[in-house]
């Protein structure tokens, strides 16, 4: 927030997200009055947070510990992906939706604090949710949930998604069948050398056993790219709904905004109105005046005149 106090900040991102204008143009012009002119264009710059955001500010605010613990979980998931440990991938993905849960809920609790008017139930906990994963991958969106200056909701599908290592076969390692059979082919080719055993005569040989069916590589493939079409238009999906919630809180902004115009408008046609009433008095009484004057003046002539 450059030279934005953070005390301002703290203040202007906790207070409900229909005061922030007040409070931001307040804070602005006592700064400006301070003879901090660069502080109160700074402030000035700084953007209404949707009700979503204002969420996740609170928490970030009123429990920056909690926030901590999601940063934990980024590192821990980003350790556990490089060095790939499935096991520790799964426990954490686990965590992950845990953690992610709680702090949702735990803004819904510190939102209905600050306004118990608000009703949990029409809280966007789902924006707040994906904005809180977002913060898991990005780390923008970390740094911007760590100072509590979130603006609106942000969705990212692309980190925590994957199978964890081992769940899924590689196209490029044999089946563990394969893998197996490999293994113990050389001691089936040995061993009729080290103890020959030829089949009697009267008996024929048994048929060979079917060997374990591996799925082929084009298949599993097929799946891979089935499987990331569907995250892409997941993501897609994500992105849409993101859109649309800022769209309707920036049109809820505009009639905001247009409703003050509005009344702005009416106070200055009142006013205007009374001014032009005061004008038309005041213009009257100089006529009456003048008219004062000539007649005293005519009257003034009129007696130098007889004498």
């Amino acid at each position: 927030m450059g030279e934005v106090p953070e005390e301002t900040v703290r203040e202007l991102y906790t207070a409900l997200p229909e005061e922030f204008t007040a409070a931001r143009d307040a804070a602005a012009a006592e700064a400006r009055a301070a003879g901090h002119a660069a502080q109160a264009t700074a402030i000035k710059r700084l953007r209404r947070p949707t009700v979503a955001a204002w969420l996740v500010n609170l928490l970030a605010h009123r429990a920056p510990d909690r926030i901590a613990e999601l940063t934990a979980l980024a590192d821990a998931l980003r350790a556990a992906q490089r060095q790939l440990r499935g096991a520790d991938l799964r426990t954490l993905t686990v965590q992950r939706r845990e953690l992610l849960s709680a702090l949702a809920a735990q803004a819904a609790d510190l939102a209905v604090r600050a306004q118990p008017a608000l009703s949990p139930a029409k809280l966007p906990m789902t924006e707040v949710e994906q904005t809180l994963a977002a913060a898991l991958a990005d780390d923008e969106v970390a740094a911007q949930v760590r100072a509590g200056t979130v603006v609106k909701a942000v969705s990212y599908t692309g980190f925590g998604a994957p199978p964890p290592p081992g769940d899924e076969p590689d196209d490029n390692e044999p089946s563990v069948s394969t893998r197996d059979r490999a293994a113990r082919a050389p001691a089936r080719r040995a061993a009729p050398a080290r103890r020959p055993a030829p089949t009697p005569p009267s008996r024929p040989a048994p048929p060979p056993r079917p060997a374990t069916p591996t799925v082929p590589v084009g298949m599993r493939r097929e799946l891979a790219a089935a499987r990331e079409a569907e995250q892409g238009a997941r993501a897609e999906a994500d992105r849409a709904r993101a859109a649309e919630a800022s769209a309707e809180d920036e049109l809820t902004q505009l009639r905001d905004a247009m409703a003050a115009l509005e009344e702005r408008r009416a106070l200055l046609r009142q006013e205007a109105n009374g001014r032009r009433a005061a004008r038309t008095a005041a213009e009257r009484a100089l006529a009456a005046a003048v008219r004062r004057t000539a007649k005293a003046q005519a009257a003034i002539d009129a007696r130098t005149a007889e004498v």
